[in-house]
């Protein structure tokens, strides 16, 4: 595993103690994620900056990733020579990186990727830091909106449009293109148009749970998997202690995660010298930078899978900032189905997780409950609608949630059920249409070759957590299985640090 720290160009090329102490020497860290804000300067400015930030990481033998969110905070991101880095063609806000600036990024040969900040929270809350800098006048979203108010259709649009803005960013010379998920969602949509998968980890999400998800999508898709521990939660930096920064670090190792990197410096060096989170960042470089683990994602064999159509729903309700709408499209509202998937996450977590969202808000229930990095959580992955047998094969318990499964993944699951022991949970809607007949009342459960379907009105049943009982684990761990390989990592009664039994 790879191991980064957020940094910022203008640290690295002036030598700022938030870089020098922390990886610029060149033998604490492998890598970077450097943030740039080409918009400061000239353009021609700008691609000097860029090759001289190359050339200073190539000479610490380091690569980097080039990290861009100025356009996230403002509509108006022009160079002082008029060079525009976010005004599009369709005349919507989205970051713009041509072919010329991509190639001095790369001109060392140690770019490792490009990776667009936040990106599907610009997108499912269209642009809101740029809405609330400008006091509510200006609402653009990413790209151009479906209006036919069809959320297939929403998606479909998305999707096209993702993978062209991908493929235009990898096709200038990029190897790899990223965003860095505040919410868990849109890594599959993302993977399968060929953006890797970056989750946030110890921010408003519980860490495990945007690792399942985000490791979901890494193994359905074939993708390496990068995280972020993010050092800031709300608006505080930093909203979480050192060791808490230490074990979220140490879970991406165990996790199997290709790149690791804490945002940010700025907590870890004061006057001068390192702070208690500078010292915690150091601890674990030492412990675990080139540590061998011979595994990685693209090895993990879920036993409890979660199957369901990404409709970008995580429990957005809120509404100042975080508007009830599927895709940053406010003709598309979640319905019942939107919520499933995050009832069955609150039952497998022997439920630590909330009923009705999957991350701390700051409006309703959530706000009013301590932030912890760790839930329990038994052996899961969440895979979307489109999942085939393969990645599927060493599951025990599946949930099938959402609006839709593919025929082909419904396929798997039945042969899965009936050939493997595979007990699937659904509600009526994805049962196998021979079997339809066999569901009567709230909970059934329908026998079928060597396992069952346990068909459902709620995910919240009380007799469906009793039956699922025996599978998901002590609610006081996080279990991992790689293959043969088992890791139980034992959570602190707080729920911010972990310890390898």
């Amino acid at each position: 595993m790879l191991i980064g720290l957020n940094v910022f160009e203008s640290e690295v090329l002036s030598g700022d103690p938030h870089f020098t102490l922390t990886i610029g020497d060149g033998t604490t860290a492998d890598y970077a994620v450097c943030h740039f804000d080409p918009n400061r300067k000239n353009y021609d400015e700008a691609l000097e900056d860029a090759r001289k930030t190359a050339f200073i990481f190539k000479n610490l033998c380091m690569d980097f990733v080039a990290n861009f969110e100025f356009q996230n905070f403002s509509y108006d991101c022009k160079s002082p020579d008029g060079f525009d880095w976010a005004f599009n063609s369709d005349g919507l806000h989205r970051l713009c990186l041509n072919k010329e600036y991509i190639g001095a990024l790369c001109c060392e040969g140690n770019l490792a990727g490009i990776e667009y900040d936040e990106f599907e929270h610009c997108i499912i809350n269209r642009n809101l830091s740029v809405e609330l800098a400008s006091k509510g006048k200006i609402k653009p979203p990413v790209f151009p909106l479906s209006k036919s108010g069809d959320v297939f259709d929403q998606e479909a649009l998305l999707e096209k449009q993702v993978k062209e803005y991908a493929d235009e960013i990898i096709s200038a010379g990029s190897p790899a293109l990223c965003g860095e998920h505040v919410f868990p969602v849109l890594f599959h949509l993302f993977a399968r148009s060929g953006i890797t998968p970056n989750f946030k980890s110890q921010k408003e999400s519980a860490s495990n749970i945007q690792f399942a998800i985000a490791g979901g999508a890494a193994l359905q898709y074939g993708t390496p998997l990068w995280n972020c521990v993010d050092s800031w939660f709300r608006l505080t930096n930093p909203g979480h202690s050192p060791e808490e920064l230490e074990s979220n670090l140490r879970f991406a190792y165990y996790a199997g995660v290709n790149r690791v990197y804490a945002e940010s410096s700025s907590p870890m060096v004061k006057e001068g010298k390192l702070t208690p989170y500078g010292e915690s960042y150091k601890k674990f470089c030492t412990a675990f930078r080139g540590k061998e683990r011979d595994y990685d994602i693209s090895d993990y064999t879920p036993e409890i899978c979660v199957i369901r159509q990404d409709d970008s729903f995580w429990g957005q309700n809120d509404p100042v900032a975080w508007k009830r709408m599927l895709f940053g499209n406010k003709k598309i509202k979640p319905d019942a189905s939107s919520k499933e998937y995050i009832k069955a996450l609150h039952l497998i977590t022997h439920g630590k997780s909330f009923r009705s969202g999957l991350s701390w808000d700051r409006i309703g229930f959530s706000f009013l409950t301590k932030h912890r990095s760790f839930l329990p959580l038994n052996s899961t992955a969440v895979f979307d609608e489109r999942v085939g047998y393969d990645t599927l094969k060493s599951a025990r318990l599946c949930f099938m949630c959402g609006r839709v499964i593919s025929e082909e993944t419904k396929s798997a699951v039945e042969k899965l059920v009936r050939e493997n022991g595979l007990t699937a949970v659904t509600t009526a809607k994805h049962l196998p249409e021979e079997l339809k007949g066999k569901a009567k009342g709230s909970f059934s459960e329908i026998k079928h070759g060597s396992g069952s379907y346990i068909c459902v009105k709620s995910f919240l049943s009380s007799r469906l957590k009793k039956r699922v009982k025996p599978f998901l684990g002590k609610n006081d761990e996080i279990r991992l299985t790689f293959g043969g390989r088992e890791i139980r990592l034992k959570i602190s009664d707080d729920g911010n640090t972990i310890n390898q039994i």
